[in-house]
């Protein structure tokens, strides 16, 4: 019978939360009051994005608007997006905005710069706030609706501050995937043009670009009667 051991370190038990902790807001809800704050939803796609504002309780403060991604855009509405908050006394708020590939960059740093919270909805979470109210009604609007619904929920997180050396070594080690991506296909290219005028060639040996002689051979000559 195989003898039981506790591991040396015991895992520190933590208390059940409802929500992520990187996505709690509810604390600033109560010290303002629900009525004053509001989440400015953004639904981001490559050129264009739509954004909707609206309180805690979900009363629409702007109907979903479309921002083009250039700074004059930005500017206007992030203009139009203070005025209303402070027509509405709004005290608190934050933006969440739905992560697509590289699309929502933009959007994400120009809130930034206004001095406006950030935080990052996935779109897995969209579909399933989506689909319990609008099942088979994919538009950006539903979509708007559900990030708003997620983000009440403490779904919207708080994204980790970089550490600047890992993000110089993901920098270096995507040049270094993308260098060896670029080789493969001109590797590649270059079988397919020798075996063009020299069939069989590249099969004669292991590896035909273990060395400079090999390529040296169908460069200078090109032909078996050359090398004969």
């Amino acid at each position: 019978m195989a003898a039981k051991f506790k591991s040396k370190r015991a895992r520190k038990s933590r208390s059940h939360s409802v929500h992520k902790p990187l996505g709690v807001i509810h604390p600033r809800v109560r010290a303002v009051g629900p009525e004053h704050f509001a989440f400015v939803c953004v639904d981001c796609a490559k050129s264009r994005s739509k954004m909707m504002v609206a309180d805690f309780f979900g009363w629409v403060l702007i109907e979903p608007t479309i921002i083009e991604h250039d700074r004059f855009q930005f500017e206007a509405v992030l203009k139009q997006v203070r005025d209303t908050l402070k027509r509405h006394g709004i005290k608190d708020q934050t933006a969440v905005i739905e992560r697509t590939g590289r699309y929502h960059g933009p959007v994400q740093r120009a809130f930034v710069k206004a001095g406006i919270e950030v935080r990052i909805l996935h779109p897995y979470t969209t579909k399933q706030y989506r689909q319990p109210a609008d099942p088979g009604n994919k538009t950006d609007d539903t979509d708007l609706s559900a990030i708003h619904r997620a983000a009440v929920n403490g779904f919207g997180l708080l994204e980790h501050e970089p550490d600047p050396i890992y993000v110089h070594l993901q920098l270096l080690a995507r040049h270094r995937r993308r260098l060896v991506h670029k080789n493969v296909m001109l590797r590649q290219q270059m079988l397919e043009h020798l075996h063009s005028y020299m069939p069989g060639y590249s099969s004669c040996f292991k590896d035909i670009f273990d060395s400079e002689l090999l390529l040296w051979v169908p460069k200078r000559m090109g032909s078996a009667a050359e090398i004969l």
